[in-house]
């Protein structure tokens, strides 16, 4: 059970930082006047999906590790 717990949330997380890329990364105008707005706003658009994508693997790291532990802790009380 805590498995599929596991992967229920990885996909709600994923679809949450799916729309988060979508409606807050891609919402970020600068203008484009000039090739350094479009520059301007194309950088800052990767920048925050990137930190977006990096929140992501730390809770996804955060939540392996605590799985795996429990884990290990069950099996060494059956030794």
């Amino acid at each position: 059970m805590p498995l599929v717990a596991i992967e229920v949330f990885v996909w709600l997380i994923l679809l949450l930082s799916t729309f988060l890329v979508a409606k807050v990364a891609f919402s970020i105008n600068f203008g484009n006047a000039t090739i350094i707005e479009r520059i301007a706003t194309q950088v800052m658009r990767n920048f925050l999906a990137g930190a977006i994508v990096l929140v992501w693997l730390l809770v996804w790291k955060k939540v392996t590790d605590s799985y795996l532990l429990r884990a290990l802790g069950r099996q060494t009380a059956k030794l």
